[in-house]
């Protein structure tokens, strides 16, 4: 049993962080949390927070575990190549991320090593994952920035044309263990953006959503612009990605747009950051991040579900650091940093469907934790100033 006394707790943007709390930590679940709790004897480990600032373990709902953040490795790696994702484990929980949804890596790689992480047999965030994605072929991702990788286009992608059974090809992810379906509407080609490149054609995304949904399984769809963001919308995804990116033609969002996304309950998860980290001001493309600041943050005030992920790692955005960095983007959106924190606690963990478990400081929850030197209520920044990270109830980060 490990005991955290005299903490600040927070747990929910509608209540004021409790002070002087207590959390009970019982193997790898809260057992007790606030002000009620009592003194408790004869625990393993009592340790004084001296008033520090708790918070529930982050989570990114959009990353590549065996991405790289530097143009010196391949796009994605195997768990060979990158020692069982070693680096994406240490920078995600030194920052306090401890949960994180993949959206494309090697399969099945890293389906075996998310059950193994369930297992306790890596000191690793917990991992949701969608396996191979569903791309055009010829097309973004595998034939634009990943340079036609034949490794990565049989080990991370299904490859779509004519010639596909995409019934077939969903029904394989779903038997592999994928815990999400993820597609891609793109034609915007990011290494010659002026080069046209093929799409999945709409009749098979919507398709896709359905087979997803037929199988039990929620569908994530990669968008390139609001045109595109409304086709995943009416075609029922459950989560978008992007909203709109570099050199987009169409950065309008429609209020009956917003309208749909708030009635079918669609996650919009932006990656506000990423596309940031992209932008070329001196480049021949438009820019699009100011654009992408405002369009969040009318989703913002509509009351759309707003997810924080990273699109980490991939070139400029390193795992674990840019969750925080999106974190203050969706301040600067407009969010206040209580519902930015809890964007990436407890909405991500409804966003997986695991917010009975996940992303609360609550009894019977994960005891996923991330305590803070400092205050980010008034300040999002202090999210980076990391005392100490425990994961089920282990402390695997101590700066203190």
């Amino acid at each position: 049993m490990l005991v955290l006394r005299n903490a600040t707790i927070f747990s929910s943007p509608e209540i004021p962080p409790a002070q002087g709390a207590t959390v009970v930590i019982d193997g790898d679940r809260i057992a007790r949390a606030g002000t009620d709790t009592g003194v408790q004897y004869g625990a393993d480990i009592v340790i004084d927070l001296k008033g520090r600032f708790v918070m529930p373990g982050l989570i990114d709902a959009h990353m590549h575990f065996g991405g790289a953040d530097s143009f010196d490795y391949p796009g994605i790696s195997d768990r060979h190549e990158s020692y069982d994702f070693q680096k994406a484990r240490a920078d995600s929980l030194k920052c306090g991320v401890t949960t994180i949804r993949s959206a494309g890596d090697y399969t099945p790689e890293i389906f075996e090593f998310r059950d193994e992480v369930a297992r306790g047999l890596h000191v690793s965030p917990r991992i949701v994952a969608a396996g191979k994605m569903i791309c055009a072929r010829g097309g973004h991702p595998m034939d634009t920035v990943f340079g036609s990788n034949g490794k990565m286009s049989q080990n991370c992608a299904v490859m779509v044309d004519d010639a596909t059974d995409i019934d077939a090809e969903v029904a394989k992810l779903v038997e592999a263990g994928a815990d999400w379906i993820k597609a891609f509407i793109a034609e915007v080609n990011k290494v010659s953006y002026t080069t046209p490149i093929p799409r999945v054609p709409p009749e098979t995304i919507r398709r896709i959503v359905d087979l997803a949904h037929e199988h039990g399984k929620p569908c994530m769809i990669h968008v390139d612009n609001a045109l595109h963001l409304r086709e995943a919308a009416e075609a029922g995804a459950d989560s978008i990605e992007h909203i709109f990116s570099v050199g987009a033609p169409h950065t309008d969002i429609g209020d009956d747009l917003i309208e749909t996304l708030i009635k079918k309950q669609i996650f919009v998860v932006p990656t506000v950051y990423s596309i940031k980290a992209h932008e070329d001001p001196n480049g021949a493309m438009p820019l699009v991040y100011e654009k992408l600041v405002e369009q969040v943050g009318r989703l913002i005030r509509a009351g759309v579900y707003i997810g924080a992920g990273t699109d980490s790692a991939i070139p400029f955005v390193s795992i674990g650091e840019s969750l925080h960095g999106e974190l203050a983007e969706l301040v600067k959106c407009g969010m206040s940093p209580a519902r930015a924190i809890a964007a990436a606690t407890s909405g991500n963990a409804r966003l997986l469907r695991k917010e009975h478990e996940l992303g609360s400081i609550l009894p019977g929850f994960y005891a996923d934790l991330v305590v803070l030197d400092g205050d980010p209520l008034p300040d999002i920044s202090q999210t980076r100033n990391i005392s100490m990270v425990i994961m089920n109830g282990r402390i695997v980060v101590d700066n203190t």
